[in-house]
């Protein structure tokens, strides 16, 4: 666990620069990029990057292990006393797999906490628009965020071949988070890069009534993205991943990436164990001097 550490630690902070360079050119245009914007830009994406450099730290971490008991003669006294290499591989695999599961259950939810975070700070500073799709009982609930503000649209039904939404409401909020107005419609269409209304009746805050026949928001909403949901993975904590994918899966959409991601979590801990066993392996050949029957 020890050489697992020192691998981890020299992996992470090579990333976690390379992270700070990486927001520092997406930051570049903006005046009030700074120091400490980019330490806790890098700072937040470190959990997620973590689950996938320790892999490559445990390998690495299991041939430093065989490199330092092999110069301690530890390997050799326990190879004299009757272990065999198998047996010395068992607590390499037992200890990987405990940190792979611990890892797992305390991570992931820090991983889709710190990943939203990520998004909101690049709202902010970038205007990259933030998107989320939910579905319940009653309907879809659909935010689309911009720089003016965002949008909340709510339809009791959806077709995902043509992109129809039936029975739509839509309120409108300014950067402040402040209604603006509220939208009822009868359907609202995906085209391109809007959403088309038709039959629209706009309610302000005064209580003006305003109707039109047709309508159109902009959004940066794809066809794809709410076939899949469009909520990343990484946002979604491992506890509420299998009821996001049932939930989705019976509305219609396609959860490959989130099921892969859910396959990735589970059998993230053997797969940390089995890089651990490989790295001693690589250099239990080069310090055992004659072959040995297991």
């Amino acid at each position: 666990l020890f050489s697992c550490l020192i691998t981890s630690l020299s992996i992470s902070s090579v990333v976690f620069i390379g992270d700070i360079v990486e927001y520092a050119k997406k930051l570049s245009g903006f005046s009030d990029n700074s120091i400490k914007l980019l330490l806790l830009l890098g700072i937040l994406n470190l959990p997620k990057m973590l689950m996938e450099i320790l892999p490559f730290a445990f390998l690495f971490g299991g041939m430093l292990w065989t490199i330092r008991v092999n110069k301690n003669k530890e390997l050799l006294i326990m190879r004299t006393s009757g272990l065999s290499l198998i047996q010395i591989s068992i607590p390499v695999f037992l200890s990987s797999l405990l940190v792979g599961i611990c890892f797992v259950f305390i991570f992931s939810p820090l991983i889709s906490a710190t990943q939203k975070q990520i998004q909101k700070i690049e709202l902010d500073k970038l205007g990259k628009p933030i998107n989320s799709l939910l579905v319940s009982n009653s309907g879809f609930w659909l935010k689309q965020g911009h720089e003016k503000g965002s949008e909340i649209l709510f339809a009791k039904k959806l077709d995902t071949k043509s992109m129809v939404l039936l029975d739509v409401i839509v309120f409108r909020f300014d950067k402040e988070n402040n209604i603006k107005e509220k939208i009822n419609s009868d359907s609202a269409k995906l085209n391109k890069d809007f959403w088309n209304f038709t039959n629209a009746k706009f309610t302000s805050n005064n209580g003006e009534v305003l109707e039109k026949e047709e309508f159109k928001i902009k959004t940066t909403v794809t066809s794809s993205q709410i076939r899949e949901g469009f909520s990343n993975p990484e946002t979604i904590s491992l506890l509420s991943l299998y009821s996001f994918i049932k939930m989705f899966e019976k509305a219609g959409f396609s959860t490959n990436k989130h099921r892969l991601h859910l396959y990735k979590l589970i059998f993230f801990p053997l797969f940390l164990a089995g890089m651990a066993v490989l790295g001693v392996s690589f250099n239990l050949d080069t310090v055992v001097k004659k072959p040995l029957n297991l």
